[in-house]
């Protein structure tokens, strides 16, 4: 992944500062940062401030982060930094389907660093309120085990209802009862596999009338696995 293109999975509304950290001459005032987003966010931005407190010139040779959901980008694309000099890297982050608490580090390497040993590490917790809890997400049945059947927990947190509109299930060895519990706030999936011979995967597919995206689908997995070992 190109480090051009990848940076930081964050979202700003809440913001704790650590102390300022320096790694190859660039000090930044916040290294690791705890983040809360709107429940409705698609994307969000965040600053990150800098400072050249070195006495030599200083300049960023690249970054690197694992999650493909960054994008960042210094301020007028400046790299090199004189001391005293200040400067800015804005980071993004596109939410897509994740929710509850994600941890994210991006690595900045500054020229001379070693491969191994980067200038500075960015840390951010990030938190998205989750308003369509599934509890499990995944349900399991060992191989020529029991056939009992498991239940699914479904819990609206929004301060709206959110109605399931449509399910399925994508594999015919498992059978699937929903019961409402409170039409809009509560639901439960019953499953039962109708075969446990064999390792096999499937998930039911719930579709909502939830005005946020990300939980308009909503997905739980159910398979048969093989004993561990």
């Amino acid at each position: 992944m190109s480090h051009y293109r990848t940076f930081l999975c964050l979202c700003l509304f809440a913001l704790i500062p650590t102390a300022a950290f320096a790694g190859g001459g660039l000090t930044f005032a916040a290294e690791k940062q705890a983040v809360t987003a709107k429940a409705d966010a698609t994307k969000a931005t965040i600053s990150y401030d800098f400072e050249n407190t070195s006495d030599k010139t200083v300049s960023i040779a690249k970054w690197d982060s694992a999650c493909s959901c960054l994008g960042a980008r210094i301020k007028d694309g400046k790299m090199d930094y004189k001391p005293g000099e200040k400067g800015n890297i804005e980071v993004d982050f596109a939410i897509g389907n994740f929710s509850g608490t994600q941890k994210k580090s991006v690595m900045l390497w500054t020229k001379g660093d070693p491969a191994s040993a980067p200038s500075s590490i960015l840390t951010v917790e990030l938190t998205i309120p989750v308003l369509f809890d599934i509890s499990p997400k995944s349900l399991s049945w060992e191989q020529n085990g029991s056939k009992e059947s498991k239940m699914i927990k479904i819990k609206v947190l929004d301060k709206n209802p959110i109605n399931i509109t449509k399910h399925n299930g994508t594999n015919p060895n498992f059978s699937y009862n929903i019961k409402t519990i409170r039409e809009g706030w509560e639901y439960e999936i019953e499953v039962t596999p109708n075969d446990v011979k064999n390792p096999t995967l499937g998930m039911i597919k719930i579709n909502t009338d939830s005005s946020i995206k990300r939980y308009q689908r909503q997905q739980a997995f159910i398979y048969v696995k093989t004993p561990a070992k």
